[in-house]
């Protein structure tokens, strides 16, 4: 039986590098490099899964040593995978907020200028002049391309038990965190629940919550 000390990962270099991967995005230029290195990740997951899956065919008494050596490598690609996708989709929401603020602090300034300019020229007895508006700043793109992959932040909606655990399948009335939810969906059925919320139905003790991520496209 092949023992799992035999078996090769390939592509181990290259995952290596990941060990070390740090993204701190404070700027476009970093936000681009991010979605590069995500881009890449996501890639050698799939190349990764390609090669586990060559491994097992002709092992496949040796699947558990496969899966066994490959795990660490599979967990430091969803580790990097999260983190890359959470500081990007973060900056983006900051982004968005500053522009928003940007734009919000214009348009005041703007109708502002529009009053005082209207009100000059009734005192004045003139024809109220026309108020060029400002020009706003655009939100950043939902789609952005790195190394050739299309990245596009999505949303979907989600649900949470505030205090509990969202993702446990076993809740009872008698141990659940909130009196709120209805009998009917005890024990919790999540697929039901996920199929109100995202239809936008609300659920008394359910937090319906938005969720973002990055789907990735070659």
């Amino acid at each position: 039986m092949t023992t799992a000390t035999a078996i090769a990962i390939p592509n181990i270099p290259q995952l290596e590098k990941l060990k070390t991967l740090q993204v701190t995005i404070v700027s476009p230029d970093t936000e681009l490099l991010a979605r590069t290195y995500l881009t890449d990740v996501r890639a050698a997951g799939k190349r990764l899964d390609a090669d586990i899956k060559i491994l097992k065919a002709p092992y496949q008494s040796a699947i558990k040593d496969i899966d066994a050596v490959a795990k660490p490598w599979k967990d430091l690609l969803a580790a990097r995978d999260q983190e890359l996708e959470r500081a990007i989709l973060a900056y983006g929401r900051e982004v968005r907020a500053a522009v928003e603020a940007a734009n919000i602090k214009a348009m005041a300034k703007y109708e502002q200028k529009v009053e005082k300019a209207e009100t000059k020229a009734i005192e004045q007895g003139k024809p109220i002049p026309v108020v060029l508006p400002p020009q706003l700043v655009s939100a950043p793109q939902k789609t952005v391309e790195a190394e050739g992959a299309k990245q596009t932040t999505i949303k979907r909606k989600a649900w949470r038990i505030p205090g509990g655990d969202h993702l446990a399948f076993e809740y009872t009335r008698a141990s659940s965190l909130t009196k709120d939810i209805p009998d009917e969906f005890f024990i919790l059925d999540t697929g039901r629940i996920g199929k109100v919320v995202r239809a936008g139905g609300s659920i008394p003790g359910i937090l319906v919550v938005e969720e973002e991520s990055l789907s990735i496209r070659a």
